[in-house]
C-alpha cells in the first residue's frame, strides 16, 4: 500500500511510559513547525532537514524586497550574509566575524587548498577513507599543484582509530582534512586528539562539521580547530545553497586564495585592477554574487536551534537513538554505528537482515525494505554495504522510532 496520511498506517503501537513522555516534550514544542511531520515519519535529517514552516515566508520576503527595490535591494542583502553568519557563529562558540558564508563544502575546501603552497617538501594532505567522496575528489584534483593525498584507511569501514591519523601524520603533512562524524556510519570521531597532533607536526586542520553541525555540539574555541566548514541542508534544516566556513582569527591573515572574487576585495565597488586589494578578515573567502535566497531558507531553522540550544538537541538524540539500538536489538537487527554516546553523531545505520541470515531467511534485502519504508512514508535511505541509515532529530518522537522499527520487522517477515 502506498500511504500518504500515516495516521492510516494500522499496527500496535508501544505505550511509551512516563520517561518517553518528557522525552517528546521538545517534539510536541516544535514538531507543528515542520509541515512534513504531518505525512510522514521523517528520520532523514541527516541528509536533508524538514523545512520549517517560516521559510515560506522568508522566501517571500526575499522576492518582496526584488520586487518592490530592483537593485537597491542589495544595500540590503550584503548586511545579510554577515547576520545569518552570526547565528551559524553562535552555534559552534565563535565570533560572527570569525565566519561567512560559502556555497559547499567543496567551495570552501578549494578556496583553502588554493590559500596554500604544496611546492615544498610540507605537501602531504591527510584524510580517511570514511570521508564524504567530494574531499577526496578536491584534494586529488590538488595534486596538479603538488599536494600528495595520504588517505588512511579504516579497519572496519565504521570509523578511524586516533592512532591511524596521527601515524599519518608528520611534519611534512601541510593539511589534515578531518570528519566530525562519518557519514556512512554516524560514527563520532574524537577530532580533538587529532587536532592536538596534527599541531604539535605544525600541519593545520579543516575539520568538515556537515553530519555534526545541528545535533553535536561543537566549540571550536575549545578544539582549537584552524578551520571549520559546514552546510546547513542537513541536521540544522536550512536547505541547500548555504554553508559557512569559520578560520582561526589569528589565520585569516595568512590565506590569500587563489580562487577570488570581486567581494573579496577591501572596495569592491571601485571595481580594482587587475588584481585584487583582500578585505581583512573573514570577507576574503566571499567571492562573487551571494546566493541570497539560500540565506533566507537557512535563518529560520537557525534561528530556532539558538532558541532550543544545541545541548539540548543532543541529549534528545541520544534518547532517540538509544531507543533504536534498544528495538535493535529486540529484533536482532544488525547496528552497524558506534553504541556508546562519545563516538556516535545522530544518525545510525542498521541492517535489518539480521547476522547469518540466509536469502531464503528473509523477505526482503535492507536496499528493498528500505525503499518500501519510503513508499509507506518512512523517510530513510540506504547507504551500502551497511544499511539503512536513521536519522531521528528533535521534532520526532518516541512512538515514530517505535513505529519505524516496527515495520522493518514486519517488511523483513513479510509483512
Amino acid at each position: 500500500m502506498h500511504v500518504h496520511d500515516r495516521s492510516q498506517l494500522k499496527y500496535p503501537k508501544h505505550n511509551p511510559a512516563r520517561e518517553f513522555r518528557r522525552m517528546d516534550e521538545l517534539a510536541e514544542k516544535y514538531r507543528g513547525r515542520f509541515p512534513i511531520l504531518a505525512t510522514s515519519c521523517y528520520m532523514i535529517s541527516n541528509s536533508l532537514g524538514a523545512m520549517p514552516a517560516e521559510v515560506e515566508q522568508d522566501l517571500m520576503e526575499y522576492t518582496r524586497l526584488w520586487k518592490t527595490e530592483g537593485v537597491e535591494a542589495w544595500h540590503e542583502w550584503f548586511p545579510f550574509v554577515d547576520e545569518v553568519s552570526g547565528l551559524f557563529a553562535s552555534l559552534i562558540g565563535a565570533e560572527a566575524k570569525d565566519v561567512t558564508l560559502v556555497h559547499n563544502l567543496t567551495v570552501a575546501s578549494a578556496l583553502i587548498a588554493s590559500s596554500l603552497d604544496f611546492t615544498g617538501k610540507r605537501n602531504k594532505v591527510v584524510y580517511s577513507d570514511l570521508h564524504f567522496p567530494t574531499i577526496s575528489y578536491v584534494w586529488q584534483g590538488w595534486k596538479k599543484y603538488g599536494a600528495r593525498p595520504t588517505v588512511v584507511a579504516s579497519p572496519d569501514g565504521i570509523t578511524v582509530p586516533v592512532e591511524l591519523y596521527c601515524n599519518a601524520i608528520d611534519e611534512e603533512t601541510k593539511i589534515v582534512a578531518l570528519s566530525h562524524v562519518y557519514f556512512r556510519s554516524g560514527a563520532l570521531q574524537d577530532v580533538c586528539s587529532i587536532i592536538e597532533y596534527a599541531h604539535s607536526k605544525g600541519a593545520l586542520v579543516m575539520l568538515d562539521s556537515y553530519q555534526a553541525a545541528g545535533v553535536v555540539p561543537i566549540d571550536v574555541k575549545a578544539l582549537n580547530v584552524d578551520i571549520m566548514a559546514s552546510g546547513v541542508l542537513k541536521w540544522l534544516c536550512g536547505g541547500p545553497g548555504a554553508a559557512f566556513m569559520y578560520v582561526r582569527r589569528d589565520l585569516q591573515e595568512q590565506f590569500a586564495p587563489a580562487i577570488r572574487g570581486w567581494l573579496a576585495d577591501k572596495e569592491p565597488f571601485e571595481f580594482h585592477m587587475p588584481d585584487v586589494n583582500f578585505e581583512q578578515g573573514m570577507h576574503r573567502f566571499l567571492t562573487s554574487s551571494i546566493q541570497v535566497p539560500c540565506l533566507h531558507t537557512a535563518r529560520p531553522a537557525l534561528r530556532m536551534f539558538n532558541a532550543i540550544g544545541i545541548n539540548r538537541i543532543r541529549e534528545k538524540s541520544l534518547q532517540l537513538t538509544d531507543r533504536i539500538i534498544e528495538r535493535a536489538d529486540e529484533f536482532e537487527f544488525t547496528v552497524n554505528s558506534p553504541r556508546p554516546h562519545d563516538q556516535r553523531g545522530g544518525a545510525l545505520t542498521i541492517d535489518p537482515v539480521g547476522v547469518g541470515m540466509s536469502q531464503a531467511e528473509h523477505n526482503l534485502s535492507a536496499k528493498q525494505i528500505c525503499d518500501e519504508l519510503i513508499r509507506r512514508r518512512f523517510i530513510v535511505d540506504y547507504r551500502p554495504p551497511f544499511g539503512i541509515r536513521i536519522a531521528p532529530h528533535f521534532y520526532n518522537t518516541v512512538s515514530e522510532v517505535d513505529d519505524i522499527m516496527e515495520e522493518m520487522q514486519r517488511l523483513l517477515i513479510g509483512g
